[in-house]
């Protein structure tokens, strides 16, 4: 059976309405049109509310599938508390970092949400025992701002400065650097170290 795509849908409906509203009148006499009381502004407003519906969608279809391949990243595949879980941390481990800094810290988290050798949430990823210092020292708690939000989209959407990274951290911070000594260097952004 073909897939009914969610653009399609408020396409027809656009012209639909643009054909009631236009053509219709023109064909058939005031008097016996029903719908006499929508004023222009209404059908305005209409279309321009299913111009935007057809913008929002991107072109994707309506469906709920979740992709399961490792590669595939979707803001869409994860809740809003979930992103700003990742947007707090994100806040917390790179504040004064540049914006790409920023982005590869969250991808990190979403490198890991998609290994097999850590969990599968963003949630479970950023609480997880001894891995992250600012949820140990409770900086995890700070508002993220807006480069942290808009950061932690772009990272699940799959934009990865750190270039797969699983690891990362502060070479003039670290509490463990023989830990990360044993570790495979990708790339260095700002003052973190990320490694896989």
């Amino acid at each position: 059976m073909q897939k009914i795509h969610f653009k399609q849908i408020i396409i027809t409906l656009a012209l639909i309405l643009l054909f009631n509203s236009v053509f219709l009148p023109y064909l058939m006499p005031v008097s016996e049109l029903k719908a006499a009381s929508i004023e222009k502004e209404d059908i305005y407003t209409g279309l321009g509310l299913m111009f935007l519906l057809v913008v929002l969608s991107g072109g994707k279809s309506s469906n709920k599938e979740v992709a399961v391949r490792d590669d595939f990243y979707s803001y869409k595949n994860f809740s809003a508390d979930e992103i700003e879980i990742l947007a707090s941390i994100i806040n917390a481990e790179a504040r004064g970092e540049s914006y790409q800094g920023k982005v590869a810290v969250g991808a990190v988290i979403i490198n890991r949400v998609y290994h097999p050798s850590f969990p599968n949430s963003i949630r479970e990823v950023v609480y997880q025992t001894g891995q992250f210092t600012p949820v140990e020292n409770g900086m995890i708690d700070l508002s993220p701002d807006n480069d942290s939000f808009k950061a932690a989209y772009d990272a699940v959407s799959g934009l990865d400065p750190s270039q797969g990274s699983l690891y990362f951290y502060n070479p003039a911070k670290s509490r463990n650097p023989e830990f990360f000594a044993k570790r495979d260097k990708v790339v260095t952004i700002g003052n973190h170290v990320f490694l896989k």
